[in-house]
């Protein structure tokens, strides 16, 4: 009771001064209002921009994952097309190469050019 009985005297007292706490009061809202909208905002541009980087960081890691997958791809495909030629050199110099003939020249003339 006797915080209520101070709080009393001081608004009282505050009122014979002239001072309307009602606009006073009014006044601190709309700071705190203020102040609050603010706070938001810095908070928003700081969890915007930390979504920004962890998409960026996830874009980058699927490139890279793209990258290498290609890369691999490639080395694989390279590797089976250059063991198909390999094979199909050694098919033609044993089975259709003519004495003194090179592949290449057996390719040529089996294949009518």
């Amino acid at each position: 009771m006797n915080r209520e009985k101070d709080a009393y005297q001081i608004m009282q007292e505050l009122e014979e001064n002239g001072v309307d706490m009602r606009e006073e009061l009014k006044e601190a809202g709309e700071f705190v209002k203020e102040e609050t909208v603010d706070t938001y905002k810095k908070i928003e541009k700081t969890v915007v921009d930390g979504y920004k980087k962890i998409e960026t960081g996830v874009v980058d890691g699927y490139k890279k994952i793209e990258t290498g997958v290609v890369e691999g791809y490639k080395k694989i495909e390279s590797g089976v097309v250059e063991g198909f030629e390999k094979v199909t050199d050694k098919c033609v110099e044993v089975m259709f190469a003519k004495e003194g003939e090179t592949v290449e020249e057996a390719k040529s003339r089996l294949s009518g050019k």
